[in-house]
């Protein structure tokens, strides 16, 4: 399937992108059915979902819902193929928040929301199949005790692991939790105190559900692994920063969990490591490798091909073409453009588009098609606001 979109993104030289316009502050807008009295048609949905922290009267903090269509026209002996992306509001977007949101995740059944409260607890929503999510538990959040920072979901859908502060301790702690299935609801399996000081930012699950990465700011990148059969986590040990002044941001792997990929600020790069055995981490030759400045967010594509990271100082993205041994090329027209203070990034479930959050506004969502011809480069296709600005975007999610 990934070669598939590989392939798909090679091959449609006819790609064309527009947005139906649209805000968050006028509902839901469907689509025009193109492919009515078109043959060789066919249609396509997934979602996006940007977590607003902006916390006044105008502006309460909110979860902005957006689908994102795709129409694919197929060639004719006269015609080149097309490929038209309409990005509209999900019913009922934005949804208010009593609480100001940190992190979202959603499960690979795209059935689960879980937002993370910046004040204590995390929250579930139901996903419809329309795309506008339901508060579930009667709006009481299904875990608390703790402030968390991020959040993932393994590929099984079984666990949802949490890393944060403990209410008690300054230390980062890790918390695993088994989801029900049919209700989304957690049940806690255990927790980890990381020896490291270091303050919690973002975590990411390998694909294989036993390597676990936590990045620390100042204190590094934390390496753990994961036993889905118990839920377990072991501590392997800490990668430390480049510089004492540095500090490690994000964190993902590449879809094979060969290589790991984290964002530190002070480098103004991205740090390549392969991924040992044991779950330990060692740098590949030629890192880390030069992005902008302040990156952040950072996104390896379904492919394994591509890598993107946002650089909230310089107001881009940048694009590395990523090589069997770990080292990244960056792609001819990178960085990319976005809105102001670019900080998280996330890819649909289609593989076509690339959809980044900008906290400080203009726009708030800039979504990226991949260009036909240049290959791993963004295109801009479309983009929205997310609420009332000022929204203060923090987090993006996209169904699997």
């Amino acid at each position: 399937m990934l070669n598939f979109w590989k392939n798909f993104r090679a091959a449609t030289l006819g790609l064309a992108a527009c947005l139906a316009a649209v805000s968050t502050g006028c509902g839901f807008f469907p689509p025009l059915n193109q492919c009515s009295n078109s043959s060789g048609c066919t249609t396509s949905t997934d979602f996006m979902y940007v977590a607003n922290t902006s916390n006044t009267t105008a502006s309460p903090p909110s979860i902005a819902g957006f689908s994102l269509t795709t129409t694919t026209i197929a060639a004719t002996s006269t015609t080149a193929a097309t490929t038209t992306l309409s990005l509209a509001t999900t019913p009922g977007s934005a949804y208010s928040l009593g609480y100001i949101p940190a992190a979202m995740a959603i499960n690979p059944a795209n059935s689960f929301l879980y937002v993370a409260s910046s004040t204590g607890g995390i929250y579930l929503y139901a996903i419809n199949s329309n795309g506008s999510i339901t508060v579930q538990n009667n709006g009481t959040a299904v875990a608390s005790g703790f402030i968390a920072s991020s959040l993932q979901v393994d590929t099984t859908g079984g666990y949802l692991i949490v890393s944060g502060a403990s209410l008690s301790t300054t230390n980062a702690v890790v918390y695993v939790y088994s989801i029900a299935s049919t209700t989304g609801l957690l049940t806690a399996t255990g927790h980890l105190t990381v020896s490291k000081p270091g303050a919690s930012n973002r975590l990411a699950i390998a694909a294989n559900d036993v390597n676990v990465f936590l990045t620390l700011g100042t204190g590094g990148t934390e390496a753990f692994t994961f036993a889905s059969t118990t839920g377990a986590l072991t501590d392997v040990g800490n990668l430390a920063t480049l510089a004492a002044t540095n500090a490690d941001q994000d964190v993902t792997t590449n879809p094979t969990g060969t290589f790991a990929f984290v964002t530190e600020t002070g480098t103004a790069g991205v740090r390549v490591l392969t991924i040992g055995s044991n779950g330990g981490l060692t740098e590949v030759s030629g890192s880390p490798f030069a992005a902008g400045t302040g990156p952040t967010g950072i996104l390896v594509d379904s492919s394994g091909s591509y890598v993107y990271v946002t650089n909230r100082t310089d107001n881009t993205v940048s694009g590395f073409v990523l090589a069997a041994n770990g080292t990244l090329t960056e792609i001819t027209g990178s960085p990319f453009s976005t809105g102001t203070t670019p900080i998280d990034i996330a890819e649909d479930a289609s593989g076509k588009y690339v959809g980044v959050v900008c906290n400080g506004g203009g726009q708030d969502l800039e979504v990226y098609s991949f260009d036909a011809t240049t290959l791993g480069k963004l295109d801009a296709a479309a983009n929205a606001t997310t609420g009332t600005d000022p929204t203060l975007a923090i987090a993006i999610a996209a169904t699997h």
